[in-house]
């Protein structure tokens, strides 16, 4: 028997077997902060009535769980939450704006705010816009997927974007303004909600239970999307005589269990010595692809080889059963005394066949014992922002990881003029520095939008590296 509970954005599915030869069943627990989560039960011998009580009980307990984990957020308004991409935002940009909760004939809701107040994306996805008799000229309509969550921007008296555009949440798409035969005589913003199923939401609970969290589905632009993640692994040399930090072969097998844990799918890789990559990949056991490859290392006389030393250290790794190899290129950046060759690596998607390019590096830090080295990390920063240029024109997305050794530089050289954007950040002319960042950082251009990131410490707090993990469900839109 099975039972499904819900509990704000997070649902439980229960099952409990009728007799003891049963196979083993699965607990499900899903939610926006959850990638994959599952559970194997084993079933046992049960009455009918001790079921539905033991069904009731864990249900109750299970569903407390989130009720009780964030009462300040829960009590805090919508409209004064604040959000970072890719978390769904409250539309009406403006301290003023508020949500009039007025659902009733016309399926969304009334959100008074000032003239020419900035609309935003509530969640990413691709924007269409068009004329409607009651909402207005400029009406925008957000969707992820195809009969998916969707929402709907009405009443507004301009558009900043275009027919079959893609969004990122927080990006701006218009102004509040008072058009369309059902607008109030005041300016206003109307914003409707299409739930996962096609169906008509309540706009007010839905922002009330979203806004500040992640988007309650992973699918977007038709596709579930892959993890992509930026890891620098502490190289062997720095750990040799303690620091403490174990040695390499005690942290490798830990970083192959924590990529697997957080299902990586591709992945750009610092400071990985030869000896810690020779392990990865041994214990790994063909699970991943990777670049530069034994056939690379081994040859001498091949381009990625040539005048490059330490060529190990920066690596892309891919999970061979998602992604596919399709080709490989590299470029190079200054580095302390010389040059480094920096991997770059065309991949398919095997699920949708969509490709992108995954470009990762490692630009060279001051302090170390080589002097000033923001000079060559400029120039590393624009050799970086120019293959990106390059890359785009074939007409695919582009990928970005590494150690930068740079926030503001970093960030601002990649992403200015709308070139590419982070997973907390918002496209900007200029630069939109997101409040938290690091040296570390993964950037997207072109055609790719995200539904799930983190900056995440884990790794340093178990002593695997002196660094974190950056990872970010991405998903392809071409």
């Amino acid at each position: 028997m099975g039972s499904t509970y819900r509990g704000r954005n997070e649902s439980y599915t229960v099952v409990i077997c009728k007799h003891r030869h049963a196979t083993p069943v699965t607990f499900f627990h899903t939610g926006p902060t959850f990638l994959r989560n599952w559970v194997i039960l084993p079933c046992v011998t049960i009455s009918k009535r001790m079921a539905g009580a033991m069904t009731g009980i864990l249900a109750s307990t299970l569903l407390t769980v989130p009720l009780l984990a964030t009462p300040a957020h829960a009590q805090t308004l919508a409209e004064d939450r604040p959000s970072v991409a890719p978390n769904v935002f409250f539309p009406a940009v403006a301290r003023r704006a508020h949500d009039l909760k007025t659902p009733g004939k016309r399926p969304g809701t009334t959100i008074k705010a000032g003239c020419g107040t900035k609309v935003v994306a509530a969640h990413p996805g691709t924007a269409y816009v068009t004329n409607s008799p009651k909402s207005g000229p400029n009406l925008v309509t957000v969707v992820t997927s195809a009969g998916r969550t969707t929402t709907y921007y009405g009443f507004m008296k301009s558009t900043s974007v275009t027919n079959g555009q893609i969004v990122q949440a927080g990006q701006e798409i218009g102004r509040v303004g008072r058009a369309g035969s059902a607008a109030p005589s005041f300016c206003s913003l109307y914003f409707a909600v299409k739930n996962n199923f096609g169906k008509d939401a309540n706009p007010t609970r839905w922002l009330a239970r979203l806004v500040g969290k992640p988007l309650n589905t992973t699918s977007l632009f038709g596709n579930w999307g892959f993890v992509v993640a930026s890891m620098n692994t502490l190289g062997a040399s720095h750990t040799r005589y303690g620091g403490g930090y174990p040695t390499y072969d005690v942290r490798t097998p830990g970083q192959i269990n924590l990529l697997n844990s957080y299902a990586v799918d591709v992945v750009g890789l610092q400071e990985f010595q030869r000896v810690q990559r020779d392990q990865f990949m041994a214990v790994s056991a063909g699970t991943f692809g990777i670049y530069p490859d034994d056939t690379t290392l081994n040859n001498p006389l091949d381009p990625f080889m040539v005048d490059n030393y330490a060529p190990t250290e920066n690596s892309i790794i891919w999970r061979n059963s998602t992604m596919e190899l399709v080709s490989t290129d590299y470029i190079r950046v200054p580095y302390f005394e010389g040059w480094r060759n920096m991997p770059v690596v065309l991949l398919r998607d095997r699920a949708t066949g969509r490709t992108a390019y995954f470009i990762n590096v490692h630009n060279p830090a001051s302090g170390v014992g080589y002097g000033d080295q923001a000079m060559h990390r400029a120039q590393a920063i624009a050799i970086e922002r120019q293959k990106i240029i390059d890359l785009r024109a074939t007409g695919r997305p582009v990928f970005l990881t590494g150690d930068f050794n740079d926030r503001a530089p970093a960030f601002c050289g990649i992403t200015s003029q709308m070139l590419a954007i982070s997973p907390d950040s918002i496209p900007s002319m200029s630069c939109a520095m997101p409040k938290s960042n690091g040296i570390d950082w993964v950037f997207a251009a072109g055609g790719a939008r995200f539904t799930r990131y983190a900056r995440d410490w884990k790794p340093k707090n178990m002593k695997l590296t002196d660094h974190p993990i950056v990872w970010t469900r991405v998903h392809l839109s071409e």
